[in-house]
């Protein structure tokens, strides 16, 4: 009976391995509800970064491990957004961490670590690209979603560092924004951030 326990044990190391070596990068295994697993391509996605002048926001191409679970998706596009890009700028501070996701309807309630304040360096232009960074990136992702609250460690805050009010849902606005070209042309809306938001882009 050892042996035979032995043996099985052996059987399925080495397909473990064989397995592990053949699978392709990048894709992700998910339990249907049959029981059975299926394969997840990797996710395409756009980002929005800022730009080599520092005044508006650019998009960049980047994957995602495949997900096929809303939250789950969102979450790895937010914290690509967080991991940066090389050739642009950031528009979250360093190691900022997504705590938590939740959907009603248009609406994303995104939790952010207090890194989004504490090491955000402040200013009108640089909380708005902050902003609406993250709006048009889960904008154009998810065409669904076009109001963003941000919340940090659970809490509503009124302001990043005393410029943008981001105490109720923002909407996604491209005017500081260059669109891809490969998106399909969605009408939002191009109203500014709110009561106390600052009006103009080049405001410091």
């Amino acid at each position: 009976m050892n042996k035979y326990f032995l043996l099985a044990g052996i059987f399925a190391l080495v397909l473990g391995l064989i397995l592990w070596a053949i699978w392709p990068s990048g894709q992700t295994l998910t339990e249907s509800s049959a029981g059975q697993y299926l394969t997840l391509e990797p996710r395409d996605i756009v980002l929005y970064f800022v730009d080599s002048s520092g005044f508006s926001l650019v998009s960049e191409e980047q994957q995602i491990a495949g997900c096929n679970d809303e939250r789950q998706c969102i979450a790895q596009t937010l914290e690509a957004l967080a991991s940066g890009s090389q050739q642009f700028q950031p528009v979250l501070p360093a190691r900022t961490r997504i705590l938590g996701v939740e959907v009603e309807g248009d609406l994303a309630r995104i939790n952010f670590s207090r890194d989004i304040v504490d090491m955000h360096p402040g200013g009108s232009l640089s909380e708005l690209l902050t902003v609406y960074g993250l709006t048009n990136t889960l904008a154009v992702n998810f065409p669904v979603l076009r109001r963003l609250q941000i919340l940090v460690e659970g809490k509503i805050e009124p302001t990043l560092r005393g410029h943008v009010d981001i105490s109720r849902p923002i909407k996604a606005e491209f005017r500081y924004s260059y669109v891809p070209k490969a998106q399909v042309e969605i009408h939002f809306s191009s109203e500014v951030v709110g009561e106390g938001a600052a009006s103009e882009a080049g405001a410091e």
